[in-house]
C-alpha cells in the first residue's frame, strides 16, 4: 500500500513539473511577443499561436528552406522589412534574436493581414501567405471569391478546400484553432 501510494506521488510530482515545464516554455517570450504585436498592431493571440505552430517557442528553430527563429523569418522578409522600415538588412545570426526574430516576424503578418483585408477572411489568407506565400494565397482568394460558401459549409472550412497543399491547409487549421482556444501548453 505505502509502495502504490509512493508510486502514485512520483507521478505525480512528474506530472506538475512537466506542465511546469510546458508553461514556462510556452510564456517566457509572452513579454516580447506582447510588445512586437502592439507596435505592429497584431493580436498577440495570433502571433503566439503562429509562433507555437512555426517553432513550438524554439529560439533557434532553423527550417529547410533557411526560415529561421521563433517566427521562422526569411532572409526575403527579413530584406523586405529593411527596404520598407528604413532598418539596415541584418546577418542571419541577428535574424535568430528573439526580440528581432519576433519584430520582423509580426510586422510581415500585419503587413499580410492588411493586404487581405478586404478578402472574405483576411486572417486565414494572410496566414496562407505566411506560409506559402502571397502569389499562392492569391490564387486561392481568387477561387474562393469566384462562388460564396455552399449552405451548410463553413466559410473557413469553403475557404481551405482550395488550399490543395495539405500541410498548409492543416497549418492555417491548427493556428486557428489555437488562436480561439488560446490554449499554448498543447
Amino acid at each position: 500500500m505505502r509502495r502504490n501510494l509512493t508510486i502514485s506521488a512520483i507521478c505525480l510530482l512528474v506530472a506538475a513539473a512537466a506542465l511546469y515545464w510546458l508553461h514556462l516554455r510556452s510564456t517566457r517570450f509572452d513579454f516580447t511577443i506582447s510588445q512586437a504585436a502592439a507596435r505592429n498592431g497584431v493580436d498577440f493571440y495570433l502571433a503566439k499561436a503562429l509562433i507555437y505552430e512555426e517553432s513550438w517557442f524554439r529560439q533557434g528553430s532553423r527550417g529547410s528552406a533557411g526560415e529561421v527563429g521563433l517566427m521562422q523569418i526569411t532572409r526575403a522578409a527579413a530584406a523586405d522589412y529593411a527596404a520598407r522600415t528604413g532598418f539596415p538588412e541584418h546577418s542571419p545570426e541577428q535574424l535568430i534574436e528573439p526580440e528581432l526574430n519576433v519584430e520582423i516576424g509580426c510586422w510581415y503578418l500585419k503587413n499580410s493581414l492588411d493586404h487581405y483585408q478586404d478578402s472574405p477572411h483576411a486572417v486565414l489568407f494572410a496566414l496562407l501567405r505566411y506560409n506559402a506565400g502571397e502569389s499562392r494565397a492569391n490564387n486561392w482568394l481568387q477561387l474562393a471569391s469566384a462562388s460564396p460558401p455552399p449552405a451548410g459549409i463553413a466559410a473557413e472550412q469553403y475557404y481551405l478546400s482550395f488550399v490543395d497543399y495539405p500541410k498548409t491547409r492543416t497549418y492555417v487549421s491548427r493556428i486557428l484553432k489555437r488562436y480561439r482556444s488560446r490554449n499554448f501548453l498543447f
